[in-house]
């Protein structure tokens, strides 16, 4: 089987040994590994792989599904965790050990795709979401981040944006309207939103019982008080694993699409600013197929 070995040199943890390492493992389960040196230069249609590893995070990931467009139904993924945070990965259960990656892929893959995992694409304009987007504090954190700090200490350089952000907080409004997984229509107004398309946040932090990668459906968290002292309750909650809808700190909504009047800028995506993203959060029309 050919499988094609995607990563970004720039992702949080990224480090050569270990890329050699995974093609070395994977090369040891009679794959033909062809490596692939930045997903925003994977042009896969002329010769497709049997399967795609994605080694970096959630972004990397992103990128990935992105270049492969409308084949993102027909290739089969997994995820080398190789970044800050890994929302996709972490969920999924894919080991962080290369040897131990490969037999656990090559293992699924000789059961066949009976049991592997499904998970609906959705999309913010023409933009992939594979984990989460957000518009708010947090966002504005994420468009702070120093690219150089994050290399070096991972998910603490967040933190240092926060920081930065408590002094000059973004106090923006916004209109979001849509429909609910039922077919419900719904509209709201928001100053800070999350879309949760995975089960994890911000790495292990859960923000609504029902978000899963294979749900149809995507959860939408408004928080309530998207003050100073309103977000640090609510991440104080997130970090205690207590029920953000029933304290009070955010109404919750499992939705299949929702737009804005406006995004607020910045929006993060799958845990990258983005710039010039789309104005509505819906299905892609895809699902992608995650081999475990």
């Amino acid at each position: 089987m050919k499988l094609d070995l995607v990563y970004n040199p720039y992702a949080g943890s990224f480090r050569q040994h270990r890329l050699d390492d995974l093609a070395r493992a994977f090369a040891s389960e009679g794959v033909d590994v062809r490596l692939v040196a930045s997903p925003r230069e994977w042009t896969p249609a002329g010769d497709p792989p049997d399967l795609a590893c994605i080694h970096g995070g959630d972004g990397t990931l992103r990128d990935a599904v992105q270049a492969l467009g409308r084949m993102a139904g027909a290739i089969p993924l997994c995820i080398a965790p190789s970044g800050t945070i890994n929302l996709v990965a972490r969920e999924v259960g894919y080991a962080r050990d290369p040897e131990r990656l490969a037999a656990q892929v090559m293992a699924a893959w000789r059961r066949g795709p009976e049991g592997w995992l499904s998970a609906p694409l959705y999309r913010l304009g023409d933009l992939p979401v594979v984990a989460c987007l957000s518009i708010g504090p947090d966002s504005h954190a994420v468009a702070h981040v120093s690219g150089a700090l994050k290399k070096r200490v991972g998910r603490l350089a967040y933190v240092v944006a926060m920081m930065r952000v408590l002094r000059h907080w973004p106090r923006e409004t916004m209109r979001v309207s849509g429909e609910l997984a039922d077919g419900t229509p719904f509209a709201c107004e928001a100053g800070a939103v999350i879309a949760s398309h995975g089960a994890l946040y911000a790495g292990r932090y859960r923000l609504s019982p029902k978000a899963a990668l294979r749900a149809d459906a995507v959860e939408l968290i408004v928080l309530t008080r998207p003050s100073r002292l309103g977000i640090m309750a609510a991440v104080a909650a997130a970090f205690a694993k207590l029920p953000l809808d029933r304290l009070g700190l955010a109404e919750i909504r499992s939705i299949r699409r929702a737009s804005f009047d406006r995004c607020v800028h910045p929006v993060q995506v799958d845990g990258d600013h983005i710039e010039g993203a789309g104005m509505a959060i819906e299905p892609a029309g895809i699902t992608l197929r995650y081999v475990i």
